[in-house]
């Protein structure tokens, strides 16, 4: 089996998305989200086909969680493939 079949099985096994996923998400992360969000909010990781962004206000936290649908759409849209099957948003206090 060629290297890149096989970090691209292991990837999947451990629950990883493509190494670069991340980066293009936060490359365009003001497309995703919009301006006025993406100021409240950043990326924290990928894994599993979820997508976990952070952000310290409670009220951008409830409108991310009510958007879940749409940037999932936008989100893999971005991606050019289905890799993102949800978000979680967290409330940290940065």
């Amino acid at each position: 089996m060629p290297l890149g079949d096989s970090l691209g099985h292991l990837r999947k096994l451990i629950g990883t998305a493509r190494p670069d996923s991340l980066a293009v998400l936060s490359d365009h992360w003001t497309q995703v989200i919009g301006a006025r969000l993406a100021a409240h909010c950043d990326l924290h990781s990928l894994q599993h086909g979820t997508l976990v962004v952070a952000t310290s206000d409670g009220a951008v936290a409830e409108q991310l969680r009510w958007m879940e649908r749409d940037l999932v759409q936008a989100a893999n849209s971005v991606l050019g493939s289905a890799e993102i099957g949800a978000v979680e948003v967290r409330t940290d206090s940065r």
